[in-house]
């Protein structure tokens, strides 16, 4: 809880974030993460800086109600890079593309959510002290719990728009491992005599 550090709750999703005042100069913009809402779930923007090997987050827009023309307005006034947006949206995508942002949307599949968030997990990350939904989503951001208190690996579907949007843009980062023709699959390394 001190020195910049986060408390931990049980069933916490993400652990170990630290608190900073600002982004370094020398932290350069990757990403930002782009969750859509209007009426009942607010937009929620962030910025991916990466510096020292490790990642900062940096809240933009948390917002309800807003068009593709105000998110296409805020993104066109903050320094440049690619936007990872939820992809159950593509008519916003293509709408906010027309808008000359330069976006696309995430790939999702059977277990994305959670291969997302490992990756996250796996990641060193600050966090920007006036990011405050950030903040406030990450204290909040759980598992989900069963009837009998056994916790199920299955986030919970609230407060969770910024996580997400941290979600998008990190994924996005993550290195893609090419096997080789004669290595289909990686499994040579774990055959004995044949690599």
């Amino acid at each position: 809880y001190g020195l910049g550090q986060l408390g931990d709750a049980e069933g916490r999703i993400y652990k170990d974030w630290a608190i900073i005042d600002e982004i370094p100069h020398e932290a350069t913009l990757r990403r930002y993460g782009l969750d859509f809402g209007y009426t009942n779930d607010p937009t929620a923007i962030v910025a991916i800086y990466y510096y020292n090997g490790g990642y900062i987050l940096d809240e933009v827009v948390y917002q309800f109600r807003m068009t593709n023309k105000d998110i296409a307005d805020k993104l066109l006034n903050e320094p440049s890079a690619l936007v990872m947006a939820d992809s159950a949206e593509p008519k916003s995508i293509d709408e906010l593309a027309q808008l000359g942002i330069n976006i696309t949307g995430v790939t999702k599949g059977q277990g994305s959510v959670n291969q997302g968030i490992q990756y996250v997990q796996q990641q060193r990350v600050s966090v920007t002290k006036h990011s405050l939904n950030i903040l406030k989503e990450y204290r909040n951001y759980l598992w989900i719990t069963d009837k009998d208190g056994k916790i199920i690996n299955e986030p919970q579907e609230f407060l969770n728009h910024c996580m997400d949007a941290v979600r998008y843009g990190m994924e996005s980062l993550r290195p893609v491992v090419q096997a080789t023709s004669d290595d289909v699959g990686g499994v040579l390394p774990y055959l004995p005599n044949l690599g």
